[in-house]
């Protein structure tokens, strides 16, 4: 499992404290910490994360720990938080509804450093010995959490891109080709032979078009479908799908171009965050995608 930790906390010294002490106490575990409102935000999606410490009291923003928890479960439903505040008995009825969604890992009190450090400590790290992931899960979130959270833009793109054939692959998808030109000089960034043996695919053509942006603060916008679109479009029927991977969020205006194109016979599928996460820990990945298609494409 990704061994990877982010800190929530309006007070940043305390944050930053809370990080410092804990990556002493957890030496094989990446952990970064947010305080101030947006930064909270952005790294809540753009980040990978696989425990998330949560304060629930943020004195003058116009959110708090539930709207933050809200959001965790959007972005990262495989996430787990370990809810943290001074003030636990004033939220503990509101705490309730998170536990029975399976989100919380933990309830912990705040409280000096020397003390609460070992207790954050033993509960990290028993969640991740429990952790019952097999070996190719493990790969695969791992191939995902490096690549989303790498800072090198150059780096960035290659490494997603190596994930998505790792996804590709693990659903039995064989022949696979990276940054290929089509006749019209386009580049696409991956081309998946639709070879299964599965009727299932038999309607997309012989080819997939895939698409991946490594973008968690910008998106997928109604410029990049139309570039995918008509590179799509002038695979000469050889493809009928397209699909796109991203690491951010699928703007409004891309759905509403796509609906535009429609009429085209083109499809084009939108993979997030959530959906990504749902792939790699499905017990059949294969029919998890199945699913998916038919829940945009049908």
């Amino acid at each position: 499992m990704n061994k990877s930790i982010l800190i929530i906390d309006d007070q940043e010294s305390q944050a930053r404290e809370l990080c410092d002490a804990l990556e002493k106490a957890l030496d094989d575990c990446s952990i970064c910490y947010a305080s101030e409102e947006r930064d909270i935000m952005m790294k809540i999606i753009t980040r990978y994360y696989s425990v998330a410490i949560v304060d629930l009291r943020m004195e003058g923003y116009d959110m708090d720990g539930f709207t933050v928890m809200d959001q965790i479960m959007i972005a990262n439903p495989y996430a787990r938080i370990i809810i943290v505040s001074a003030y636990m008995s004033e939220y503990i009825s509101r705490i309730s509804e998170y536990i029975s969604k399976g989100a919380v890992l933990a309830i912990s009190e705040k409280k000096g450093l020397e003390t609460w450090v070992p207790e954050l400590a033993k509960i990290i790290k028993d969640y991740f010995t429990k952790d019952l992931n097999s070996f190719a899960i493990q790969i695969l979130e791992d191939l995902y959490a490096n690549a989303k959270n790498e800072p090198d833009a150059t780096k960035k793109g290659r490494m997603f891109e190596e994930f998505v054939v790792g996804l590709f692959r693990q659903m039995g998808f064989i022949h696979i080709e990276t940054r290929v030109r089509d006749r019209a000089n386009n580049e696409i960034d991956l081309i998946v032979r639709n070879d299964l043996n599965d009727p299932f695919f038999g309607k997309f053509g012989r080819y997939l078009f895939v698409e991946c942006k490594n973008r968690p603060e910008l998106g997928f916008s109604k410029n990049d479908f139309i570039v995918f679109n008509k590179k799509v479009s002038s695979s000469n029927g050889d493809s009928n799908l397209g699909v796109v991977f991203t690491t951010g969020h699928i703007k409004r205006s891309v759905y509403l171009e796509a609906l535009r194109e429609s009429e085209k016979g083109i499809k084009i599928l939108y993979l997030g965050s959530r959906e990504i996460m749902k792939l790699i820990h499905t017990p059949n990945m294969l029919d998890e995608f199945k699913e998916i298609i038919d829940q945009q494409v049908a």
